[in-house]
C-alpha cells in the first residue's frame, strides 16, 4: 500500500509537469496556470521526498547500495 502511494504521487508529479508544459506552449491568456502548475509540482515533489524519507525511517522501504 505504501509503495502504491509513492507510485501514485510520482505519476501525479509527472502529470503536473506535462500540464505545465502544455500551458506554457498553448496558453496565450494572462492566467497564471503555468505558475500554479509549477507550484503544484514543487509541492508534490516535496511530499514525495518526505514520503520516501518516512518510509526509510520506519522500515517500510529498504534502501540498497549501488553495485553491492
Amino acid at each position: 500500500m505504501f509503495k502504491l502511494l509513492i507510485v501514485i504521487l510520482f505519476l501525479a508529479v509527472v502529470g503536473v509537469l506535462f500540464s505545465g508544459l502544455f500551458f506554457l506552449m498553448k496558453d496565450s491568456s494572462d492566467k497564471k496556470r503555468v505558475v500554479n502548475a509549477l507550484a503544484w509540482r514543487v509541492g508534490l515533489a516535496a511530499a514525495l521526498i518526505a514520503l520516501v524519507g518516512i518510509g526509510i525511517a520506519t522500515g517500510l522501504l529498504e534502501p540498497h547500495g549501488i553495485g553491492g
